[in-house]
C-alpha cells in the first residue's frame, strides 16, 4: 500500500524541501528548491522573473495607493534590498511574503498575524504557519529543558497559551517574531525594524501624516469587503472607527457578547451610546457557550495549544452578502501606548515581569540574551525597549495570534497592522501615549471624528483608580515594586 496522503489544515501552509504527500485540494508552489503547499482557502499571488520569484500568501492594502496584490509585488522587482524593506513597511494586511534569490528570505506583517513557524530536521527544512502543521509531516519533540517543561506545562501557559519570544516548547522549532525576517536556507533570523533613529514629532505633524494613511485603508478596504467593524468602551476601537467616519453609514459596527457579563457591562454599554446617538447600524452579538466537538477536533488538529474561547468569537460567522466580509478591529495599536508603562530595565528577569510572565530560569535567561543582544541596537535608534519588547512578544503572540486563529473562519483586519503606522505613532512623546490616557489617540479621533471623543473611554472604577494613581504620581512606583519584587506566577 501507498503512503496515506495527509491533510492540509484550513488557513495553514508549509514551505519544505522534503518530499510529502497531500489530499488533492491542497495548492502546491515550486521556490527553488523548496515546494509550497497551502490550503485553497488562503489567497495566493505568485510572479517569477528570470532567476527571482516572489510569491504573496494572503492580502495587502498599501498606505498610499489603491493597488492590488498582484502590482505590488510587481513592484518589488524594480526595488533594491533597503527599498523593498521600505516598501514592505508601508503595507497592511495579513500576509507572508517569499522572495527567492538565491535564498528564500521570508517577510510577514507588521503584526506578525500570518505565522511563520520553522526548523530543521535531519537536513529537511520546515516553514509553517503552526508547529502542528510541521509536526504533520515531521517530528520535532518537546524540548527536555526542565525550566522550559515547567513554563510550558505551566498552569499560566494552559490559561494563556502565549509562546516565550521567537522560541517554541519544542526542539529546533521557532517563531518568526515581529520586525523580523527568515533566511530558509539556513534557518537565520534578521531584525529589520527599526533600521534608522527615531525622529520625535508634534502631535500634529503625525497626524497629518497618518491621518490621510487611515482613510486611505479604510476607504480601500471598503472597496474590496463589507466591513463589520468592532466596538468597545477603549481607545483602540474608537481610534479604528474614527478612520471609518466617511463609510460609517454602509457598515455594521459590533461587539462580542460574552455570556458571563450582563448587557450593561460597558464594552455594550457604550458602544449602544455611540452606535444609537449617530443613528449606526450596531450588532452585539452573543457568543455560543461551547464549541461543537467536532469543531473543537479540528481546531486541535490544526494548531498547537489553542486558545479554543477565542474560536467561539468566530465559529458562527456574521449574515454575508454580495462582498465578502471582513472584521475590522484594532489589534496592534497597543504598540504605541506604553503598555507596560515606564520603568528601569536592568535583567532578563525584570523584563519577564514586565511582560507578566511568571518567574521561571528558562524564561530568565531567554530574556537576558534579548536584552544582551537587543537593548543597545534598540536604545540606539532612541526606542524605548519595551515598546518594542511589546510590540515582538505580546503582539506577536497574543493580538497577532488572535488574527491567525480568526482566519480559521473569517477574514480580520486592522489599520495598525502596518510598520510604518506604527512607526508615526511611536514617533509621538511618550507621555501622550499613556496606556491608561493616550492623549494622542484623543488628538487624532477629535481630528478625524470629534463626537466619538463625547463618550467615556474606559470608565470602570479599576480605569479610574489607575488614572487617580497616575495623577498623583504612585503608580510608577506600584510597577517598579512589581517588577523588582512581585512574583507573577
Amino acid at each position: 500500500m501507498g503512503e496515506t496522503k495527509k491533510l492540509m489544515f484550513r488557513n495553514q501552509y508549509l514551505l519544505t524541501n522534503k518530499e510529502i504527500h497531500l489530499q488533492k485540494d491542497a495548492t502546491k508552489i515550486c521556490i527553488g528548491d523548496f515546494t509550497l503547499y497551502f490550503g485553497n482557502d488562503i489567497e495566493c499571488y505568485t510572479i517569477q522573473k528570470d532567476d527571482m520569484q516572489i510569491t504573496l500568501l494572503g492580502y495587502v492594502f498599501h498606505c498610499y495607493n489603491d493597488k492590488k496584490e498582484q502590482d505590488l509585488i510587481t513592484n518589488l522587482f524594480t526595488l533594491t534590498e533597503s527599498e523593498l524593506l521600505d516598501e514592505i513597511d508601508l503595507w497592511c494586511g495579513h500576509f507572508v511574503l517569499f522572495i527567492k534569490d538565491k535564498d528564500i528570505k521570508i517577510y510577514n506583517d507588521a503584526c506578525a498575524s500570518f505565522k511563520v513557524f520553522y526548523g530543521e530536521q535531519d537536513g529537511n527544512k520546515a516553514v509553517g504557519s503552526d508547529p502542528k502543521i510541521i509536526n504533520t509531516f515531521f517530528n520535532f519533540e518537546e524540548d527536555e529543558n526542565p525550566e522550559k517543561l515547567k513554563f510550558y506545562q505551566s498552569d499560566y501557559f494552559k490559561r494563556n497559551n502565549v509562546k516565550a519570544g521567537n522560541e517554541t516548547q519544542y526542539t529546533n522549532i521557532n517563531q518568526l517574531v515581529a520586525n523580523h525576517s527568515l533566511n530558509s536556507g539556513t534557518l537565520n533570523y534578521h531584525r529589520i525594524f527599526p533600521r534608522k533613529k527615531r525622529v520625535e514629532i508634534s502631535e500634529k505633524e503625525s497626524a497629518k501624516k497618518i491621518i490621510p494613511i487611515f482613510k486611505n485603508l479604510t476607504k480601500n478596504i471598503h472597496k474590496r469587503y463589507n466591513i463589520y467593524a468592532s466596538i468597545t468602551a477603549g481607545f483602540d476601537s474608537r481610534l479604528s472607527m474614527a478612520a471609518t467616519k466617511k463609510i460609517a453609514k454602509e457598515i455594521t459596527y459590533y461587539t462580542f457578547k460574552f455570556s458571563n457579563k450582563t448587557e450593561d457591562y460597558i464594552d455594550y454599554r457604550i458602544p449602544k451610546q455611540i452606535t444609537s446617538k449617530l443613528s449606526l447600524k450596531y450588532i452585539l452579538k452573543p457568543l455560543i457557550s461551547k464549541l461543537p466537538e467536532i469543531e473543537k477536533q479540528k481546531i486541535l488538529a490544526s494548531y498547537d495549544s489553542p486558545r479554543l474561547k477565542l474560536f467561539l468569537q468566530y465559529f458562527e460567522n456574521f449574515p454575508k452578502h454580495k462582498k465578502e466580509n471582513i472584521l475590522m478591529t484594532g489589534g496592534g495599536s497597543e504598540v504605541a501606548k506604553n503598555y507596560l508603562e515606564n520603568v528601569s530595565i536592568k535583567n532578563g528577569k525584570h523584563l519577564v515581569r514586565a511582560i507578566h510572565f511568571p518567574d521561571n530560569t528558562y524564561l530568565d535567561k531567554y530574556y537576558q540574551n534579548w536584552l544582551d543582544k537587543n537593548k543597545k541596537l534598540i536604545s540606539d535608534f532612541d526606542y524605548n525597549i519595551l515598546d518594542l519588547v511589546h510590540w515582538e512578544q505580546d503582539i506577536t503572540s497574543f493580538a497577532g495570534q488572535n488574527m491567525h486563529y480568526a482566519h480559521h473562519y473569517t477574514k480580520i483586519i486592522s489599520i495598525f497592522n502596518c510598520t510604518k503606522v506604527l512607526e508615526l505613532m511611536l514617533s509621538v512623546e511618550k507621555k501622550k501615549r499613556d496606556a491608561k490616557n493616550p492623549k494622542f489617540y484623543k488628538y487624532l479621533i477629535n481630528k478625524m471624528w470629534p463626537e466619538l471623543n463625547n463618550f467615556p473611554y474606559n470608565p470602570s472604577l479599576k480605569e479610574k483608580l489607575i488614572l487617580l494613581f497616575k495623577k498623583i504620581k504612585i503608580y510608577r512606583a506600584y510597577k517598579f515594586l512589581q517588577i523588582r519584587l512581585k512574583s507573577n506566577g
